[in-house]
């Protein structure tokens, strides 16, 4: 009987899910834009988020989104989305590392801009995180995983289905860690282009 016992404690265990051991998962949307340079400013490249959450299993987040239809309008909100929807996307980890995609390119044509990037940062239990970059490149699971979460977000967001954060001081440290993060890893491992000069137009 002992040895039974010890044989389902330890196959319970084997079988147990890195699910159950994640804390968190933070979830980031980005593209890559230019401030423009004038006669007293050089530019800057930097990062704009159009979504970024931390999402629990149970379907909990803290978000912000941002829209730039008519202005730019920032909101920082508490909701709650389906938890299988965080599920889908904890199940697709292993799928997004074998199909990890770098930042493809960086277009300056009258505006910059760059392919929208997804990165991920699963937050465990013992405090290790981990961190994926995705973009989509074809209909498939994971594509499917990351849509449904993002329009689950936006969604609230419209609706005002939320409740407006009171304290974001935490939560935008934490964002602004995951903007520098994704900076340093999309920089080395495709460099900025060479920033635009300042042509002074006259007009006469």
């Amino acid at each position: 009987m002992k040895k039974l016992l010890i044989v389902l404690v330890f196959f319970s265990f084997g079988c147990s899910s890195n699910k159950e051991d994640i804390r968190s998962v933070e979830l980031i949307c980005y593209n890559w834009d230019l401030k423009y340079p004038t006669e007293s400013f050089k530019g800057e490249f930097y990062i704009q988020p159009k979504i970024y959450s931390i999402l629990s299993l149970n379907g909990e987040n803290q978000s912000y989104i941002c829209g730039f239809s008519p202005n730019k309008n920032e909101i920082y909100f508490n909701s709650k989305i389906d938890a299988r929807l965080v599920t889908d996307l904890v199940n697709s980890l292993s799928s997004i590392e074998e199909n990890n995609t770098l930042v493809g390119f960086y277009k300056q044509d009258g505006c910059m801009e760059s392919s929208p990037m997804f990165r991920l940062k699963v937050v465990y239990a013992d405090k290790k995180e981990k961190f994926y970059q995705y973009s989509f490149q074809e209909k498939n699971k994971i594509d499917l995983a990351i849509k449904k979460l993002y329009v689950a977000l936006k969604v609230n967001q419209i609706e005002e289905n939320y409740q407006k954060m009171k304290d974001t001081l935490s939560f935008a440290k934490k964002k602004k860690e995951l903007i520098h993060f994704s900076m340093h890893a999309d920089t080395t491992a495709l460099p900025l282009p060479v920033l635009p000069s300042y042509n002074k137009v006259q007009f006469k």
